[in-house]
């Protein structure tokens, strides 16, 4: 049995790369995109992309994401399930790329899988 946790990323639409050129960032995939390959690299459980219909982070103005096209304010969540161990060897390996963003662990209660 394999006990799991679950965790959440939460984002800007807008959010860049800081490592990378800017020019660079005009060609590259979005950060969840980013984050989604990552994550599939470093062979974790379980990752979604949520599309946030209406919110804010950090008290700015509540963006209600009504048009087609994102506003680069509007909030996103990744949810990741893993082993404890595995989500902290993924956020460790991958500290820089996170830097700016808000991670919470979801609830204390742990899932079990068979």
């Amino acid at each position: 049995m394999k006990t799991l946790t679950t965790i959440r990323i939460y984002f800007e639409y807008g959010k860049k790369r800081k490592d990378v050129p800017f020019w660079k960032t005009l060609h590259e995939s979005d950060f969840a995109t980013i984050v989604l390959k990552k994550a599939k690299a470093s062979d974790l459980n379980q990752v979604l992309h949520f599309n946030v219909s209406k919110g804010y982070i950090n008290s700015k103005t509540i963006n209600w994401g009504l048009s087609d096209i994102q506003h680069f304010n509007h909030p996103q969540i990744i949810e990741i399930t893993d082993s404890i161990e595995n989500i902290n060897t993924f956020l460790e390996l991958e500290k820089a790329f996170f830097e700016g963003t808000s991670i919470y662990i979801v609830q204390n209660e742990m899932l079990l899988k068979s």
